[in-house]
């Protein structure tokens, strides 16, 4: 009886060496379609992603009080500017202006227009149409358009007294009361405007835009939203973009007749009111910039992809 040749050993080893290179070299296919996919999709989200947060941000600042945009540091200095005077050389870290209730004048809660000559300057009554009495409980202050309808303002810039930035005067702000078809300014002696023009705004907050690592994570935690922020479960401080709302920097208190230093929950310094939310995450860098009357924000995501290079995604938009 013939019996049958088994394996031998050396024939076995070529067998596992063939199958363990076959292993391996589908192994590094698998992964690097892994890597091309991973890539594909952060890039598709990243892209996503940065064009609402700078939609989102456009809408905000196009609707903001002309001539009230600066850059402020939180480093406790409460140094800030212009932002049509900021250089190339200044490294102010966040971006921050008073908005108008655009909201209100779309739904007709007010027209933004003052009848001249039914107002009275001697008895702080200003007349207007349509206005509803419900937005005298929002903390409305009234600011009139005069000459920086073109974005400039002669007399006061944004952080020499003119908004009540960071502990200034605001000598471009006024309290107001308001009554059935009319806007009655505060009786305040000291804080009248020099000058009464026919189209003026109405804000009720200003807003903040930074990101985490040019603030402090215990100053949000213990300021925004009452000192009931939470923070998601996982996320990295440094690289998310904050915005901030509901602060009035303008805010006037009459029985001292002085300006309060009314700031943003993340700032380092004065009052630390309002509410934050979350724009972004993967934020590399934001940056602003002022040219020929335009706002220009720059927007840099960044997202590292395990076995692979980083995805890189910038983004820019123009607010005019």
């Amino acid at each position: 009886m013939e019996m049958k040749k088994g394996f031998t050993l050396i024939e076995m080893i070529f067998v596992i060496v063939i199958s363990a290179i076959l292993s391996i070299g589908s192994f590094k296919a698998i992964e690097a379609l892994y890597i091309r996919s991973a890539k594909a999709q952060a890039i598709t989200d990243m892209t996503l992603r940065s064009q609402i947060v700078l939609d989102q941000l456009s809408q905000l600042i196009y609707n903001r009080i002309p001539n009230s945009v600066i850059g402020y540091k939180a480093d406790g200095s409460n140094d800030c500017e212009s932002i049509d005077e900021i250089t190339s050389d200044d490294n102010y870290t966040i971006l921050e202006w008073v908005g108008s209730m655009n909201d209100e004048l779309i739904q007709k809660k007010y027209d933004s227009f003052i009848d001249m000559s039914a107002s009275d300057k001697d008895t702080n009554v200003l007349a207007t149409r349509d206005i509803r009495k419900e937005l005298n409980s929002s903390d409305v202050n009234l600011i009139f358009a005069g000459s920086f309808d073109d974005g400039t303002e002669g007399s006061v810039s944004a952080c020499e007294g003119a908004f009540g930035w960071h502990g200034r005067d605001s000598n471009l702000s006024f309290i107001v009361s308001i009554d059935e078809n009319s806007t009655k300014l505060t009786d305040d002696e000291d804080h009248q405007p020099d000058d009464i023009y026919e189209k003026y705004y109405l804000t009720n907050t200003a807003y903040a835009v930074a990101r985490g690592k040019d603030l402090n994570i215990s100053d949000l935690e213990d300021n925004c939203d009452g000192g009931n922020y939470v923070f998601p479960s996982q996320f990295d401080f440094n690289t998310t973009l904050f915005l901030f709302y509901g602060y009035q920097p303008y805010e006037y208190d009459k029985s001292s007749n002085t300006e309060i230093d009314n700031t943003f929950c993340g700032d380092s310094v004065g009052t630390r009111e309002g509410n934050v939310s979350i724009l972004a995450t993967d934020i590399h860098a934001f940056e602003v910039e002022y040219k020929n009357r335009a706002i220009i924000l720059n927007l840099d995501m960044n997202r590292t992809i395990r076995g692979a290079t980083s995805v890189y995604i910038p983004k820019q938009k123009a607010i005019y």
